[in-house]
């Protein structure tokens, strides 16, 4: 197979680094490819430079000119796709060896030349003028780190079933050896509007095999440990299907009703008191690494009337055990809902200060989160439904309004240079894109091999378990990704 190392931007003339009947070519004798090196928190590492020899072949002067004229093109494109909003379309430089099975390209940042005037001494010491159809130059190409495929790859289309949260199996494992960059991602419901999103990432990558395939998003606080006290039960008795979830234990929901008779802990005495709490083998895992992990918390509950504050606590044991306070939240509304509730570990421990032949993994089973709450003010109960961990280690994406109906999609998207954005489309062929939505983003990539996108979401202003979310949908566009490498692609 032949090597092929070219420029290219849509619109302009390739300026082809392997012809060697004209313009730049390629010394490969001379050039040696630089890698760039990977970071560990899914960032993109610094823009590398590749120091490219090459030798200009053209009969006249003018002849140079054109080729240089056609340098000039890319290099003021290259610029200009940089700082230029309304410039959208990027130069690649493009790359495959002999003997590699697929193309690569990397998007160009900046293209400088400089003539490489040793030549020109050779030809005077020879007593020869120089001649205008051999000229040795260097291209210094500054590009992106990380080389992507020029053929991105589609996303599964799947509607998951209604839960508290959801997880996308997006049933691909894409190859590469870095993150791959999201094209555009788009999702909508299929029958109420929802409007806020929570999406976090957990591969195999990371977390193994069964840290993706046994992971549990929702921890039923009916599953929980109640603390002893008449004013908690679990309740509901299905009396709620579609708008509390129903766990392993009794019930839909926790109930605290400080007016309960026989309470024995004063809910209005302007202290935290625990309400119930989790182990990890309360929530379902027998192999507890596979719950390990960095999480936005995320409660589902809700205030029968008047207001309460509620905090998460993690630790070990027992309550009287608690080390992390996250923050209070308050909880005043009378429909289910969200309420972030803060970002901590599972474990609390760090799994590399005492290995595991120290002390054993195992002991993980008492890692715990517990829910407090207190009274601020009137006399309703307050109900928690569940806790829904949201992964933040490898990628997260935070959409606070965004609009996916049966007829309109929210979608996500990465440019090459890094850019991300998330907007509003219909189904109206003249009114696509209606408007952009806020969101907070971190590396949000796909990772290579297995994994999933853990989902929770939500009306404009409260949460019902019958809606439903649809990933990849096709009425407006196609989701799709590019896999990426740091140095050659194979044969993937």
């Amino acid at each position: 197979m032949a090597v092929t190392f070219s420029i290219t931007s849509t619109g302009l003339d390739t300026l082809d680094l392997t012809y060697v009947g004209s313009q730049f070519s390629l010394q490969p004798d001379k050039y040696l490819p630089v890698v760039a090196t990977p970071t560990g928190d899914g960032s993109i590492p610094p823009y590398v430079t590749e120091t490219i020899p090459v030798m200009l072949t053209e009969v006249t002067y003018d002849a140079y000119a054109s080729s240089m004229q056609v340098l000039a093109t890319h290099q003021k494109r290259a610029a200009e796709y940089w700082v230029n909003q309304q410039q959208a379309t990027p130069v690649w430089l493009n790359c495959k060896l002999d003997g590699e099975s697929f193309p690569r390209r990397a998007l160009v940042k900046a293209i400088h030349f400089e003539f490489r005037p040793w030549i020109q001494a050779l030809y005077q010491e020879c007593g020869t003028s120089v001649a205008p159809d051999r000229q040795l130059g260097t291209l210094l190409i500054e590009r992106h780190p990380y080389w992507e495929d020029p053929t991105p790859r589609e996303f599964i289309n799947t509607t998951p079933a209604a839960a508290a949260s959801v997880v996308y199996d997006y049933l691909i494992e894409p190859g590469g050896d870095v993150p791959c960059r999201i094209n555009g991602l788009g999702w909508r419901a299929t029958v109420n509007t929802l409007e806020r999103f929570w999406m976090g990432i957990r591969s195999a990558t990371l977390h193994g095999a069964t840290g993706v395939t046994a992971f549990i998003p929702v921890w039923e606080c009916e599953d929980a440990t109640l603390v002893v006290d008449n004013a908690i039960a679990a309740d509901g008795g299905g009396t709620e299907p579609n708008t509390a979830s129903p766990g392993g234990g009794s019930g839909d929901y926790v109930n605290v009703d400080p007016e309960a008779a026989g309470a024995v802990i004063d809910w209005d005495d302007g202290a935290y008191h625990p309400v119930l709490a989790w182990t990890l083998t309360d929530v379902g895992y027998t192999t507890f690494s596979d719950a390990a992990g960095r999480f936005l918390w995320i409660l589902r509950t809700k205030a029968q009337s008047g207001e309460w504050s509620l905090r998460l606590v993690s630790g070990y044991g027992s309550y009287a055990l608690a080390q992390g306070y996250l923050d209070p939240v308050s909880v005043v509304n009378t429909d289910w809902d969200y309420k972030e509730m803060g970002v901590s570990t599972i474990p609390t421990r760090s799994r590399k200060a005492i290995e595991s032949i120290v002390l054993a993994d195992g002991l993980d089973r008492l890692a715990y989160m517990v829910v407090e709450a207190q009274r601020i003010s009137g006399v309703g109960d307050l109900r928690v439904d569940c806790l829904c961990p949201v992964p933040v280690d490898e990628g997260f994406l935070k959409v606070s309004r965004g609009s996916a109906s049966p007829t309109t999609d929210t979608w996500f998207g990465e440019g090459p240079k890094g850019d991300t954005q998330v907007v509003h489309t219909t189904d109206a062929a003249s009114d696509y894109t209606r408007r952009n939505e806020p969101y907070e983003e971190e590396t949000f990539r796909i990772p290579p091999g297995d994994g999933r996108i853990i989902c929770v979401y939500a009306q404009a202003a409260n949460s019902v378990l019958t809606d439903r979310i649809e990933f990849a949908d096709t009425s407006v566009g196609v989701s799709k990704y590019t896999e990426r490498w740091v140095s050659l692609a194979g044969v993937e």
